[in-house]
C-alpha cells in the first residue's frame, strides 16, 4: 500500500466516516430496526439493520477477495431491490466506484456504458446474464482505457467479473450468494475496515449515466460528499422521520431515487420494494407507505384513475366527489372540514392510506395535477434537479409553497439566473465533471457554476420556475421565442392527452404532435376508429381541436397551435423515450419529419 494513503487512513477521525456513503450507514443506529421490505407473493419479507449489514460485509468481503481495488468500477444492472442497495453498499465501502445501468437498455447501449466506464465487475439478474456475457464476448471491451478523471488506481478496463443474484450461474458467472461465501471464507476484514476509512469524502461514489435525450450519453462523477450534501440539506427542509416508510419503485438507476434510498437508509427509516409500476397501486396498500417519490406520468395516471372512478360512481358518490373538491379550494373552513371527513377522507384511505406526502420531480408537473392532489388532502411537493447536481436544486415544504414553481434552493445552494435567462447552480452537489469529457466539463462548469441548460425565473419571494430547456426553445420565422415545455404542459392537463410535442423552430407558426390517451378515451366512451397511425384529419382531429383550444387559451396567439396531428403512443423501445420516461425530442422529430412537413404545407 501507498504509504501517503496508508498514513491518510491512520489518521482518519470517526466523524469523518459520516463524510462518505458507506461510513453514514455503518454508523447508523437501531440494529434490530426494520430497513428494508420486500413483498414475495402475499408474504413480506423484512430485513433488519443487522441482516442488511452482515449483506454488505459479505459481499464487500467478497469483491475485495476478487481483487477489486480502489477506484475501480463495479457496474449494477438489477432491478431494485435489497440487492440493489447491498452491492451499491459494499462496493463502495472498499472504496471502488459503482456505476449503474438501466435494465430497459438495449446491448449496445449497456456495452457503450462498460466500455466508456471502464467496469472490471458487473452485478446483474440473471435475465441479463446473458446480454452481458455477449457485450464480454464481442464488443471489444477489453483494452479500451479511458482517462480517469481522477480516478484513483482506475485500473484495466476489461470485464473480469460477471455476478449474478441468480441461485445458479452459466459458466463464467459468479452468483452474489458463492460470492459472500467466498467474503466469509477468506475475506481480510482488516483490510475491508483500512479501505472504507481510508475513502474520502471527495473521492468518486459513482459513475451515473445521463439519460442522453440528445447526444451520446455522458458519465457524470458523483462524490461521496456531493450525494450527502444534499441528503442533509434536504432533511433540513423535508419532515422526513426514521418512523417513516418510503415506498420505491422508481428505477435506482436514477440519482434522484437513489439519493432518498440511501437518505432513508442512513436515517433508520424503513425502504419497501414495489414490484413495478403495474403494482404500485396494489403494494401502496399493502406496505402503506408515508412518503413517496413520482414523477409527472405517476401523478396523472393516479389523477385520471381518481376522476375515473368517481365518473363511475354514481350521481350521488360523484356529486359529492365534485362538490368537495369545489369547496376545498373556495369553501368557507367548516364546509371544508365537513366534506373532507364525509367524503375525501375515505378517498384518501383507499388511494393512499398513511401517506404523508408525496415527492415529484424529474419534469414538470402540471398545476392542475399537483393542485388536485393538495385539495384531495395528498400534498405533492415538487422539486427539481439534474444528475449532474446529485440531484435537488430546489424543492416546495411546507412552509415554503408556491404551486407552478419548484420551490426555493435547498440550504447551501446557491442559484442563479444568466442573462440568457438560463439557471446556473453552485454549491457542494455539484459534480465532480464526465468522465472523459474534460472539454463538456469546462463547458458545463465555469467557476464553480454549473451551466443546467434550462431557462428559468426567481421571483421576488425566491421561488423558482422553470420555463424551458435551453436547447428547446423554438425561435420562428417572424422572430418570436417560444417555450415548447409551457404549452407541452397545458396540452399534457387534458384528460385525453397523454403526450404532446410542439414544433415551430424557423417556422412561422406551430404544430404539435399528440398521443392521445386511449385507455381514457375508451373508459369516456369515446370512440377514434382504428387505423393506420398517424391520424391527420377526420372526426378524431375535430374532437381534439377544442380541447387543444380551450387548453391554450392564456396564451398569446403566436403561441398556439394551427394543426396537429395524433400519433400513436411512443415507447422505450422504439428509441423514443429514455429510461426515465423523458421524450427523446429529436428522435421523434426526426421519425415524423414527413408529418410535420405536411402540417405545415396544409396549414
Amino acid at each position: 500500500m501507498d504509504p501517503k494513503k496508508q498514513k491518510k487512513q491512520k489518521d482518519r477521525n470517526p466523524e469523518a466516516l459520516t463524510q462518505t456513503i458507506p461510513g453514514r450507514f455503518f454508523g447508523a443506529e437501531g440494529p434490530d430496526r426494520p430497513a428494508l421490505l420486500t413483498r414475495d407473493g402475499g408474504l413480506v419479507k423484512t430485513y433488519t439493520r443487522r441482516d442488511l449489514e452482515a449483506r454488505v460485509r459479505e459481499a464487500a468481503l467478497g469483491l475485495l477477495a476478487l481483487g477489486i481495488g480502489p477506484g475501480e468500477r463495479v457496474s449494477i444492472l438489477l432491478e431494485n431491490g435489497p440487492e440493489w442497495i447491498i452491492t451499491d453498499l459494499a462496493a463502495s465501502s472498499i472504496g471502488a466506484v459503482t456505476v449503474p445501468v438501466y435494465t430497459t437498455l438495449g446491448i449496445e447501449e449497456t456495452a457503450f456504458i462498460l466500455k466508456d466506464s471502464g467496469a472490471v465487475a458487473i452485478v446483474c439478474s440473471p435475465g441479463h446474464t446473458k446480454k452481458v456475457l455477449s457485450i464480454k464476448a464481442g464488443h471489444g471491451l477489453a483494452g479500451h482505457e479511458p482517462a480517469s478523471h481522477g480516478l484513483a488506481g482506475h485500473g484495466p478496463v476489461s470485464l473480469k467479473h460477471i455476478i449474478s443474484t441468480g441461485e445458479s450461474a452459466e459458466a463464467g458467472v459468479l452468483t452474489m450468494a458463492r460470492l459472500s461465501a467466498l467474503g466469509r471464507e477468506t475475506g481480510d476484514e482488516s483490510l475491508w475496515r483500512d479501505r472504507m476509512s481510508g475513502i474520502d469524502g471527495s473521492d468518486p461514489f459513482s459513475i451515473i449515466y445521463t439519460s442522453g435525450t440528445t447526444g451520446r450519453a455522458k458519465g457524470v462523477v458523483l462524490s461521496h460528499r456531493n450525494i450527502i450534501s444534499n441528503i442533509e440539506a434536504c432533511l433540513k427542509v423535508l419532515r422526513i422521520t426514521p418512523g417513516d416508510l418510503y415506498l420505491s419503485y422508481l428505477p435506482l438507476s436514477h440519482i434522484f431515487e437513489r439519493m432518498v434510498h440511501h437518505l432513508m437508509v442512513s436515517l433508520g427509516a424503513k425502504v419497501a420494494y414495489s414490484r413495478g409500476f403495474a403494482y404500485v397501486g396494489a403494494d401502496i396498500g399493502a406496505f402503506k407507505p408515508t412518503i413517496m417519490v413520482g414523477v409527472p406520468f405517476f401523478f396523472n395516471r393516479v389523477k385520471d384513475r381518481i376522476v375515473e372512478g368517481a365518473e363511475k360512481s354514481g350521481f350521488i358518490k360523484r356529486f359529492l366527489f365534485k362538490w368537495a373538491m369545489k369547496l376545498k379550494r373556495n369553501g368557507t373552513p367548516i364546509l371544508k372540514g365537513l366534506l373532507d371527513g364525509l367524503v375525501l377522507k375515505k378517498l384518501r384511505q383507499r388511494v393512499a392510506p398513511g401517506l404523508r406526502f408525496f415527492i415529484s420531480g424529474g419534469a414538470a408537473l402540471s398545476r392542475d395535477t399537483a393542485e388536485f392532489f393538495w385539495l384531495l388532502g395528498l400534498p405533492v411537493l415538487e422539486g427539481y434537479g439534474l444528475t449532474e447536481t446529485s440531484p435537488v436544486v430546489s424543492v416546495n415544504t411546507f412552509e415554503a409553497m408556491k404551486l407552478g414553481t419548484v420551490g426555493r434552493p435547498i440550504p447551501g445552494v446557491n442559484v442563479r439566473i444568466s442573462p440568457e435567462g438560463e439557471i446556473l447552480v453552485k454549491g457542494p452537489l455539484v459534480m465532480k465533471g464526465y468522465l472523459n469529457m474534460p472539454e463538456a466539463t469546462r463547458e458545463a462548469i465555469e467557476e464553480g457554476w454549473f451551466h443546467t441548460g434550462d431557462i428559468g425565473t426567481i421571483d421576488d419571494e425566491g421561488f423558482l420556475a422553470i420555463t424551458d430547456r435551453k436547447k428547446d426553445l423554438i425561435i420562428t420565422s417572424v422572430g418570436k421565442n417560444v417555450s415548447p415545455q409551457r404549452i407541452e404542459t397545458l396540452l399534457r392537463a387534458d384528460e385525453y392527452i397523454k403526450e404532446a410535442l410542439v414544433y415551430g423552430d424557423g417556422r412561422a407558426h406551430l404544430v404539435a404532435l399528440i398521443v392521445p390517451d386511449m385507455e381514457r378515451l375508451v373508459a369516456g366512451g369515446i370512440e377514434i376508429e382504428q387505423r393506420s397511425w398517424p391520424i391527420e384529419e377526420g372526426e378524431p382531429i375535430k374532437f381534439f381541436e377544442k380541447r387543444v383550444r380551450d387548453k391554450l387559451k392564456p396564451l398569446a396567439r403566436f403561441e398556439q397551435i394551427k394543426r396537429f396531428a395524433l400519433i400513436d403512443d411512443l415507447s422505450l423501445e422504439a428509441g423514443e423515450l429514455t429510461p426515465t420516461m423523458k421524450v427523446k425530442r429529436e428522435v421523434v422529430a426526426s421519425k415524423f419529419k414527413g408529418l410535420i412537413d405536411r402540417l405545415y404545407e396544409t396549414g
